[in-house]
């Protein structure tokens, strides 16, 4: 490949690492998964351990990690750094990866396209646990990869298989989910090239080395048995377009309803044409999408884009060497230019437009109002522990509190369950709750439409994501007002 070539590679990949830092400058609030993130980090971590199950479907391994990169630091900058800092390594470990196996040009390729892909730079720009899972799923594919390759693997090899695997899986709530492919594919794999020579041990010892992570997925698959999932909810197609736009093409971008359909034409199907490329596109993209909508048809609602973003670090690896591929056949040569490029292209403006058109519905915004406008003994009613923490967070006199101290009343199945640890370790530990409010300065905060605090009052403030009357009948609404997301009214008594 040509130097001119590899400089508009390279400087394809400082355009993405520009991009995410950019992004963390321009919108830097937290919105409502970032500040559940932010607030789990910032808990003791007897009380992290304990809130994660109680509020989560994902495991706790992320907040984990996010909790002692805040020890370091604090402010929203700081916080959004970790992820931005951890997708930088997932360039770079695919730089590296899919150079070792593929060749230098193959992984300058696979780098520039993910550094480009717009649902990575907008999960580069959040603090959520993608960037940590993308580095330890493309790691983990590494090393079940050379184990297919050679046949067998050290003690050392197999352990640090079993480390990642286990990593993967206890970081996203969907992690078994991605691994079990990696795995499988790799099993089919080795069957295939080594049992003829070496029998059955290779595929026995994987899937031995499979069992640990298996019984791992078992957190996921029990908290998520009764937690509410996010995703399509029948076989819409312009939904499902709508979040295949959104996973190629990233947020806010034209037609999303038909444009997602068109990506998979121009970004996906032409990686089937190489064997070496079409069969990471088939089992690790393909494959699991398929997956994905079988079960939200049959079982559970899982089929969104954030749970197909999570294979995009394989997208990006079957489109960056098939582009390398197409750019070194000297014998297609109009072909394989155009495609890689205009490819790249399209991806770039993509994650541009979605950068300076999407902007969080962040919390800052309206703390900073309702501070301004409430009276010095103001009472605000939100809905949920998070949105109380989301506006605390931004407060000038709010303290800082655990993720379990401050919770509405529990009710049905959470209920039954207090009342069955009533007076054991996990209830003196606070796991529903020290307070039904926060108290910051005079002013008081509720996650919940109290009666007993309502009474009497007259005036109150509420808040929600879209406009709402006032809960308390007879009252009038005295004022409101609005920021993207979030809409803050104010209510009074009649004749108040």
């Amino acid at each position: 490949m040509e130097e001119k070539h590899k400089i508009f590679l390279a400087l394809t990949i400082v355009f993405g690492v520009l991009l995410r830092l950019w992004n963390i400058h321009a919108d830097p609030t937290l919105w409502l998964d970032e500040v559940f993130s932010a607030q789990m980090a910032e808990s003791p971590l007897r009380d992290l351990l304990l809130a994660v199950p109680r509020f989560d479907t994902h495991p706790p391994l992320y907040y984990l990690q996010l909790h002692f990169w805040s020890l370091l630091g604090d402010g929203d900058h700081w916080m959004l750094l970790n992820s931005v800092l951890l997708d930088l390594l997932v360039i770079l470990s695919l730089f590296h990866i899919a150079g070792r196996h593929w060749g230098r040009n193959a992984g300058l390729w696979v780098a520039a396209v993910y550094a480009v892909m717009p649902l990575n730079v907008f999960f580069a720009q959040n603090l959520r646990m993608y960037a940590q899972f993308f580095l330890e799923v493309v790691w983990l594919w590494h090393m079940l990869e050379l184990r297919v390759r050679a046949g067998t693997a050290s003690k050392g090899a197999r352990a640090g298989t079993l480390l990642l695997g286990l990593a993967t899986t206890l970081t996203h709530g969907m992690g078994f989910f991605v691994v079990f492919f990696v795995y499988l594919q790799a099993l089919i794999r080795i069957w295939r090239i080594h049992h003829a020579t070496l029998g059955l041990r290779p595929a026995a010892m994987l899937v031995l080395d499979y069992v640990p992570v298996a019984l791992a997925a078992g957190y996921s698959l029990g908290i998520g048995a009764f937690r509410r999932t996010e995703g399509i909810t029948s076989l819409d197609l312009a939904g499902l377009g709508t979040h295949l736009t959104i996973t190629l093409f990233g947020m806010e971008f034209p037609a999303p309803a038909v444009s997602g359909y068109l990506g998979v034409l121009l970004l996906l199907l032409p990686t089937l044409w190489k064997a070496r490329t079409r069969e990471i596109m088939l089992w690790m993209v393909l494959l699991p999408a398929a997956t994905l909508i079988l079960l939200t048809l049959t079982v559970k609602s899982v089929f969104m884009f954030r749970t197909l973003g999570l294979f995009t670090p394989f997208m990006a690896m079957a489109m960056g060497v098939f582009y390398a591929g197409l750019w070194r056949d000297q014998g297609s040569a109009i072909w394989g230019r155009a495609l890689p490029l205009l490819s790249i292209v399209v991806l770039a403006m993509a994650s541009l437009n979605s950068s300076l058109a999407f902007r969080k519905e962040g919390y800052r915004d309206m703390a900073v109002l309702w501070d301004r406008e409430a009276s010095p003994d103001a009472v605000l009613f939100v809905d949920g522990s998070v949105n109380l923490w989301g506006v605390a967070r931004y407060l000038p006199d709010a303290p800082r509190i655990s993720a379990l101290e401050v919770q509405p009343p529990v009710r049905d199945g959470m209920l039954a369950l207090k009342r069955k640890l009533e007076g054991g370790y996990f209830d003196r530990a606070g796991l529903f709750g020290r307070s039904d409010h926060l108290q910051a300065g005079q002013r008081q905060i509720w996650p919940y439409m109290a009666p007993e605090r309502l009474d009497g009052l007259p005036s109150y403030w509420v808040m929600s994501q879209g406009k709402i009357p006032c809960p308390r009948p007879g009252d009038h609404l005295l004022r409101e007002f609005t920021t993207p997301g979030k809409w803050l009214g104010e209510c009074e008594a009649s004749g108040g």
